[in-house]
């Protein structure tokens, strides 16, 4: 993994990468109006802050100009995963897209990319470096859109009724889900389902991974977390197994299905995304986050995560489309975007005025905890194989009874199987 601070002592070195590696617009590139293509997985007419956020941001982009267009399609990170190499190969990919942290380097590697034109080297304010943003020849393919990072969220109200404290250890969430479980409730939200790049098994796992000191890849590429520290992740869902503390519908369930069953109030806690916390705080007054609780070893802090946005090869309107990812990774579209409860990536974002207002704090606070409890990690080109792998995995071992050491080596061997 690797571990750098939050801020910009070493932007220096990323500018400079981008000015040397950066790529000239084709001279075939046009000049007047144009319309970009763009695939992201929020759906703009979707009624939660994130959609808002991104509507009213895209509205704002295409008012100051006039001459660009944007048409948006909305698709989910999976068909995105799917669709990106065959489009690239071709010629028919996005303009601009949205892509998940972990699975930049597979994209890259995949060819969907166009590199980042000269233009991108002017903005030198990113929080967290973005040299792992590139391609295999080294050329920066996409800048960071939010970061993110991994939180334990709890329904008060049910910790209250069973009489339980918020946990703080990993062995005392097995033992607070228990009796959840007990009272009716899921105890633990989470899934084994493959929809999404097995989003909610592997970034808990990616997160944990991070918390316990333990590499997901050695040097060369391969996949080797099945040590002591890993068999850790393992055991703990057999502990919540073997306390009938994990969901009915557990290896079907999804990001989305425990996120809603946390609305709902169904479900007593679960590891998810810190980007959830401004709509659950809005959804259920019973809903709080805190930091990951501890493994026997290690300590909170886990991994930096978000969404990046990059072009597609082959796009004509290189420019127009570094033009709108600079909006939407810039200031106003990023004050906006915080609204949502996504964490900005440029430190002059940080400057507009909304996050000097009360309606800021749960964002801010977001923010502070980002900084200060995850660190950035880099990635093999097998990130799918192993989500893929992990959710097979869990499978397993919900319904087979196997053993959380299982579950890891079982992952390990998915994520290195050619």
């Amino acid at each position: 993994m690797i571990k750098k601070r939050w801020g910009l002592a070493l932007v220096t070195a990323v500018v400079a990468s981008l000015a040397l590696s950066g790529c000239s617009p084709s001279a075939s590139e046009p000049q007047g109006p144009v319309t970009l293509n763009y695939w992201d997985f929020l759906d703009p007419s979707q009624a939660n802050p994130r959609s808002k956020a991104l509507k009213e941001n895209i509205a704002k982009f295409e008012a100051a100009n006039p001459d660009i267009k944007i048409n948006l399609s909305v698709v989910s990170l999976g068909d995105m995963l799917n669709r990106l190499p065959q489009a690239a190969a071709a010629g028919q990919a996005p303009d601009v897209f949205k892509m998940f942290t972990p699975v930049v380097p597979q994209m890259a590697s995949a060819g969907v990319y166009s590199p980042l034109p000269d233009s991108a080297s002017k903005v030198t304010d990113w929080l967290r470096p973005t040299d792992t943003l590139a391609g295999p020849d080294g050329k920066p393919v996409a800048v960071p859109y939010e970061y993110r990072t991994c939180a334990l969220y709890y329904n008060e109200k049910i910790l209250n009724q069973i009489g339980a404290t918020v946990p703080t250890t990993y062995d005392e969430v097995v033992e607070v889900a228990k009796k959840a479980a007990a009272a009716g409730y899921t105890g633990f939200g989470t899934g084994f389902s493959d929809t999404d790049n097995s989003a909610i098994v592997s970034t808990f796992f990616n997160c944990f991974m991070s918390q316990v000191d333990q590499e997901i890849w050695n040097k060369d590429g391969q996949a080797d977390f099945a040590t002591d520290k890993g068999n850790e992740f393992g055991n703990f869902l057999a502990k919540l197994r073997d306390a009938k503390a994990l969901g009915s519908n557990v290896v079907s369930d999804t990001y989305g299905t425990v996120a809603d069953g946390m609305a709902s109030g169904t479900v007593a806690m679960a590891v998810l995304g810190t980007e959830r916390a401004v709509s659950f705080g809005s959804q259920n007054k019973d809903l709080k986050w805190t930091a990951l609780p501890k493994a026997s070893t290690g300590d909170t802090t886990g991994t930096t995560i978000g969404w990046t946005l990059g072009i597609g090869n082959g796009s004509k309107n290189t420019e127009a489309a570094w033009k709108f990812i600079e909006y939407m990774t810039g200031p106003e579209a990023g004050a906006l975007m915080a609204t949502g409860g996504e964490v900005p990536t440029r430190a002059a974002t940080y400057e507009q005025p909304f996050f000097s207002t009360p309606e800021a704090k749960t964002v801010n606070d977001i923010a502070a905890y980002v900084k200060t409890n995850s660190e950035p990690r880099t990635y093999s080109n097998t990130w799918t194989a192993l989500a893929t792998g992990l959710s097979q995995a869990g499978q397993k071992l919900t319904l087979n009874g196997s053993s959380g050491n299982d579950f890891i080596r079982s992952a390990q061997d998915a994520a290195n199987k050619k």
